[in-house]
């Protein structure tokens, strides 16, 4: 199911679908390839709902009760009353900790979507995508505190982790983007991967390789967008594409053994 937003540059509503601004012909930065399983920042109650459904999130085991006031125990949950977004936490006591109340709903879809994320992340679950490259192949478990740590020492630890993690991924995403050497094969940097094309098909085949043919790849960088005019398809809607985002995604599986008490129900958040 698709999103949908409005261009920056002429205000014109467009779906994630359309690659460019029907209107004025603009980038779409909201553009989304495979619109099954759809990457983008939910600003409504609603599209957050579609987004935990894409993903085949288990709410109710998860703790997490959107559009509802959920008065019992353990629980995160985001609904409305008249022109008012409440996001709230029931902690393991049954008292309410209230994260946000007001009238911006962007704004309060986002702090809970941002718990939703880190719970998930916390279990090694990465349904936004970002699963960090040097985890590859195996799967954090977040363990039932010990005792040892003060809750306030564990909050510092995992936001660090987290800071750490995002900066290595920004770090290792940093040249993402096509490179061509101009003899008709261009080149997609992805992480720490390169894959490469000389298909002028519309989706095309794009292979892995093990190096651009240059050491000095930088400056052979054609850009982050594709242009036709290369002669080449689109990495970035093609199989192989569509075959990294999967296994970076999270899938109802990954869902089986979550265990809501290894969240932390005493904090205020």
């Amino acid at each position: 199911m698709a999103s949908t937003s409005q261009c920056k540059y002429c205000g014109s509503v467009i779906s994630s679908e359309d690659e460019r601004c029907p209107n004025c012909g603009a980038p779409n930065e909201g553009f989304v390839v495979n619109t099954k399983r759809q990457v983008f920042l939910p600003k409504t109650i609603e599209e957050l709902k579609e987004y935990c459904a894409e993903r085949g999130m288990p709410l109710l085991k998860m703790r997490f009760f959107i559009g509802e006031d959920y008065r019992k125990p353990k629980a995160f949950g985001i609904y409305r009353d008249g022109e008012t977004f409440i996001v709230y936490k029931n902690k393991a006591n049954g008292q309410r900790a209230v994260r946000y109340q007001g009238p911006d709903e962007a704004f309060a879809v986002n702090e809970l979507f941002l718990k939703l994320l880190e719970e998930c992340h916390n279990r090694g679950i990465y349904p936004d995508g970002s699963f960090p490259e040097a985890s590859k192949g195996t799967r954090r478990v977040r363990r039932k505190s010990s005792g040892l740590l003060p809750p306030l020492l564990c909050i510092i630890f995992m936001l660090l982790l987290t800071a750490v993690l995002a900066a290595y991924s920004l770090h290792l995403h940093r040249d993402d983007g096509y490179y061509g050497t101009g003899n008709g094969t261009v080149y997609y940097h992805y992480g720490s991967s390169w894959y490469y094309t000389d298909d002028t098909g519309s989706s095309g085949d794009w292979y892995e390789t093990d190096e651009f043919p240059a050491a000095d790849y930088e400056s052979y960088s054609l850009g982050e967008d594709w242009d036709s005019d290369w002669g080449v398809s689109d990495f970035r809607s093609s199989d192989t594409w569509d075959e990294i985002n999967e296994s970076h995604s999270s899938s109802s599986s990954d869902y089986e053994s979550w265990d809501s008490g290894d969240t932390d129900w005493d904090s205020d958040w």
